[in-house]
């Protein structure tokens, strides 16, 4: 019987269509994936050895331990309740390498269906076989071991011949899962066992395959009863664990760029465009987990019923340790990329971990709607050491200081003339979007505070010279703090500045569970002030305790003044009144203070030493004088020449 013929695209790679038989479908994956070997690419027991650790060691960071034992009449199997990988104890140590990369391939790749399963076992036939097989026999190739091809039976059997089941769009998808597993075990590979090769003593003898260090390895091994090169493997393996885990393997890592005992290095940047699409899969898995869980409930008691979760597309993360990891692996995501994507990190054991376990979950846009990370919120019952809400770590696609949540999903209401509110948190955006009936758009930094990159960013969605923003920070001494910093930040780009007078201890999303939207939406239309009356009053409130006193008066008049001097003109006249009105001065002593403050501000202090007023009569200043800076806000003003202590000699009570 004749060969068959495989058609051949431009680039000289054979295309998906024309693929007929198990040796079609090799050439298929030998061109998809080529070979990379680590060290010196032969069968030397060096190399062998080395190798079946690093598997070994990749097996345990997965959770699976691997042992040589009986395995019937395959080369190996897993079980996966005992989370065990049997491999045949007398098979030769290449054919032990073989079954063990085949059982690791299902384990990255049908880990979960395994656990779905209520039997808890896995039949290897079928897609699951060829893709196991596919992997082992990459694999092979990378280790320059010899596997013959006619093991994989013809792409018709497994992905189908009709039109109407996509075998070409099968076989893509497969192609896909089967490079992404191989790439995470040959990156294993090229970063354990390639520095343990380089450093195991080589003496490979020329045309035989092997070494006397195999031989003596096989002479151990019938010493201790185990009669078999795969038997040499393993004593090797369990000898050369420790010092996978140890100091060693902390080195070889640390010189190939990973992270603790993380397993294969990124060789370089991820491109982006497969964090993107990564995102968007963990987004749809997401999403796609939501139903059935306490989310749901716990979202539609906050306010946001059924249309609000769509529209902010919430999920849920699974609380599993890599629920998230083994679903992204095998739908055919490298761990670089996933990595990458701030989705999972390294534990202590090196195992890769989802960053997000048991939490309502919601996407991250950028300003062109494309999902660059996601924010989780824990449940209520939650312990004390479990952050309320948790970020996605800083990637090469999102920076906390550049991305406000929100701003994509009302981009059409700041179109439309919708007034920017800026919040704190992300329920917040939601509870302002939701109640203000398209008047109002809630926007929030995600574990930062507001920056100049924020404001940038809103200002390419709406016009904050002509709306203005409404800032509704939490009604505390935080909040308080970071709206003094917003209207620093926005006063050079708008005056039309306001602070919502939320109700103590509410912020507002809890406005909108306890009380509902009309609530909310009346708190943010007309329960307002000017954002510059609380960044003064902050100011005057560090001397709160003293403005009985002449002197805490002053003090509060001297911290004030520099703060309205930079403010917008169309804000100083307002606050030189309130300020003298609270200060009980005059105005053109509050003016005065304002005016010699802007002075200082635009031409430098004329001394280091700051004015302070000496004396006053009425309300007015009659003369200063230069003396030290004023004390901070928590010390009294400073006492009289001359004056002592009731009780000297001792120490005032601390109130």
């Amino acid at each position: 019987m004749s060969e068959p013929v495989t058609r051949s695209g431009p680039t000289g790679r054979p295309e998906l269509a024309s693929l007929g038989s198990g040796q079609d479908w090799a050439r298929w994956l030998e061109q998809a994936h080529p070979a990379q070997p680590f060290g010196i690419r032969s069968r030397a027991s060096g190399q062998l050895l080395a190798a079946w650790t690093a598997l070994v060691h990749l097996a345990r960071r997965e959770g699976f331990a691997a042992a040589l034992g009986d395995c019937a009449e395959g080369d190996a199997f897993t079980a996966w309740r005992d989370r065990r990988i049997h491999v045949r104890r007398d098979a030769t140590a290449e054919q032990a390498m073989l079954a063990l990369a085949h059982q690791l391939a299902h384990v990255l790749l049908h880990g979960e269906l395994a656990y779905l399963s209520r039997s808890g076992s896995l039949a290897c036939r079928g897609i699951r076989k060829t893709e196991a097989d596919s992997v082992a026999y990459l694999v092979a190739g990378h280790l320059g071991i010899e596997v013959p091809v006619t093991a994989f039976p013809d792409p018709a059997s497994w992905a189908g011949t009709s039109p109407r089941g996509h075998p070409i769009q099968t076989m893509q998808a497969v192609t896909s899962r089967v490079l992404a597993a191989t790439a995470t075990i040959t990156g294993h590979l090229d970063a354990v066992a390639g520095h343990s090769a380089l450093a195991a003593p080589n003496t490979r003898t020329a045309g035989t395959g092997g070494s006397e260090e195999i031989r003596r390895g096989r002479a151990t091994a019938a010493n201790s009863g185990q009669a078999h090169p795969a038997a040499a493997l393993a004593l090797h393996a369990e000898t050369a664990a420790p010092r996978a885990s140890g100091g060693a393997h902390r080195r070889a890592a640390a010189s190939s760029g990973t992270v603790g005992t993380a397993g294969p290095a990124t060789a370089g940047p991820v491109p982006r465009e497969q964090v993107v699409r990564a995102q968007q899969a963990a987004a749809q898995f997401f999403q796609g987990r939501l139903r059935g869980t306490w989310v749901p409930r716990y979202l539609a008691g906050r306010g946001f019923g059924a249309a609000t979760q769509e529209r902010w597309q919430a999920g849920y993360a699974p609380a599993g340790w890599d629920s998230l990891t083994r679903h992204l692996r095998a739908i055919g995501y490298p761990e670089p990329v996933i990595q990458a994507a701030g989705l999972a990190h390294r534990s202590w054991r090196g195992t890769l971990i989802d960053t997000f376990r048991n939490r309502a979950m919601l996407p991250i846009c950028d300003s062109g709607g494309t999902i660059v990370a996601f924010i989780g919120r824990a449940p209520d019952h939650a312990g004390p050491d479990v952050p309320k809400y948790l970020n996605s770590p800083g990637t090469g696609l999102y920076s906390k200081r550049a991305v406000l949540l929100g701003l994509w999903e009302a981009r059409e209401l700041l179109a439309r003339g919708a007034r920017p509110v800026i919040v704190e948190g992300p329920f917040d955006a939601i509870a302002v979007t939701t109640a203000g009936s398209g008047r109002f758009a809630g926007v929030a930094p995600c574990g930062t505070a507001l920056t100049s990159e924020h404001i940038a960013a809103l200002g390419r969605f709406c016009d904050l010279a002509a709306s203005g923003a409404l800032v509704a920070f939490d009604p505390d001494q935080a909040g308080r703090k970071a709206a003094v910093a917003a209207y620093h930040l926005l006063s050079g780009v708008t005056a039309a500045l306001t602070t919502a007078a939320l109700p103590t201890g509410q912020d507002p999303a809890d406005l909108l569970r306890q009380h509902g939207p009309a609530v909310l939406a009346r708190a943010l239309a007309g329960n307002t002030r000017p954002l510059a009356d609380l960044v003064v009053d902050a100011e005057v409130d560090r001397w709160s305790r003293w403005l009985c006193f002449p002197e805490g008066q002053f003090n509060a008049l001297r911290a004030a003044a520099p703060v309205i001097a930079v403010m917008p003109t169309a804000h100083v006249a307002r606050q030189v009144a309130r300020l003298a009105d609270r200060l009980g001065l005059d105005h053109p002593t509050v003016t005065e203070a304002v005016t010699g403050a802007l002075t200082d501000a635009v031409t430098g202090p004329a001394s280091t030493q700051q004015t302070r007023p000496a004396a006053y009569d009425g309300g007015r200043i009659l003369r200063t004088e230069r003396g030290p800076p004023a004390p901070s806000s928590d010390a009294p003003p400073a006492r009289r020449a001359g004056t002592r202590s009731s009780r000297p000699g001792r120490h005032r009570r601390a109130r």
